[in-house]
């Protein structure tokens, strides 16, 4: 990585600067090359090297030393685009950006009060491919310790800063491709609410293509077989959902327990305005076992008051029999002594 460190100050590098330093994109537009939104967007015939420039201003009067990562982009839980794994997996990615970013790794120093410029590659595949590919290069300081503040309440947080910029990849004259999402599992677990954590659902949504439609609003609605009473709706709105990526997507059960049974997931994603729309179907089950573990995590006790109406029930039950019980043996009891005593009287009778 070539590295060029000037002593111009630049004012306006980024608008994030929390932890004394700033990214912002260098170079300028060419054929092969648009930064007009603060990112590349690099377009290139298959196999073409491509070089970007990167400028990093260290903010503060001291020399630091700088990790620059060449990384695939991601979906987070929250549905959010990220550029921060090294590691990113998925059973659709062919083509990761790291792999094509070159170096994918680097330390570097930048005096204080001072802009470096990097210099990096970027190389199209040599494959055919529709789509995008997506991915960022990503700066943060090199082992440097967490700064500590103190919150309103009087806990320490611990905070460390890295800033990402995104890469687009396209192939000339290759189309877009089509969206292709889906729901590959719904499963209970804890999941963040309004409240913080709670019991819920974790739905796993994939995006098996090389597309990205920008800010989408997702509508999961669930409901229950058998039970046309339950129904839990959660709308988010402006979800980024990466190319070839998945994550999970959270559907809390708010105010309600889980309960064992068969459910089904409808999940509706759709662009700005409704112009286009997916809709999702997934059935799915709750065992008693997993019903249980996660209401006991999430703090809820579990609801006795069927038993103890069977129980009031059962006791009204015995009650009520062992009183018709006594009332029918003292019957029994009190028509035994008369005709005892109606014999004796009738013996009395025949002596005299």
């Amino acid at each position: 990585m070539a590295i060029i460190v000037g002593s111009n100050n630049i004012t306006n590098v980024s608008a994030a600067t929390s932890g004394e330093y700033a990214l912002k994109v260098g170079g300028s537009n060419n054929d092969n090359l648009n930064i007009d939104n603060g990112s590349y967007v690099v377009t290139g015939d298959p196999g073409q090297k491509i070089e970007l420039k990167l400028l990093v201003l260290n903010k503060s009067k001291v020399t630091r030393q700088f990790t620059f990562y060449g990384n695939t982009a991601y979906t987070t839980n929250s549905g959010e685009l990220a550029y921060d794994k090294t590691d990113v997996k998925d059973s659709s990615l062919k083509y990761p950006m790291r792999k094509l970013i070159s170096p994918n790794k680097s330390v570097f120093k930048v005096p204080g009060s001072t802009t470096a410029t990097l210099t990096f590659h970027v190389t199209i595949p040599e494959k055919n491919f529709k789509g995008t590919l997506m991915g960022g290069v990503t700066v943060a300081p090199y082992k440097e310790k967490a700064k500590g503040t103190v919150g309103e309440n009087g806990t320490l947080i611990k905070n460390k800063f890295s800033y990402s910029i995104p890469v687009q990849v396209h192939q000339k004259g290759a189309d877009n491709a089509e969206a292709k999402y889906s729901v590959t599992t719904v499963t209970p677990n804890l999941v963040n609410g309004n409240d913080g954590r709670t019991q819920g659902v974790n739905a796993n949504v994939h995006n098996s293509t090389n597309s990205y439609t920008g800010n989408l609003t997702a509508k999961a609605i669930v409901t229950k077989k058998g039970d046309k009473s339950f129904k839990i709706t959660k709308i988010t709105q402006n979800q980024q959902i990466a190319p070839t990526s998945n994550f999970n997507f959270a559907i809390p059960w708010g105010k309600r327990s889980l309960q064992a049974g068969s459910y089904h997931l409808k999940l509706t994603y759709s662009t700005a305005g409704g112009i286009k729309s997916w809709v999702i179907d997934k059935d799915f089950t709750i065992t008693n076992d997993d019903a249980a573990k996660y209401n006991k995590l999430a703090g809820i006790k579990p609801n006795y008051l069927w038993l103890y109406i069977l129980l009031a029930i059962l006791a009204l039950a015995i009650i009520l029999g062992l009183g018709i019980y006594l009332g029918r043996r003292n019957n029994n009891n009190n028509k035994n002594n008369n005709g005892n005593n109606n014999s004796g009287n009738t013996s009395r009778r025949r002596r005299r």
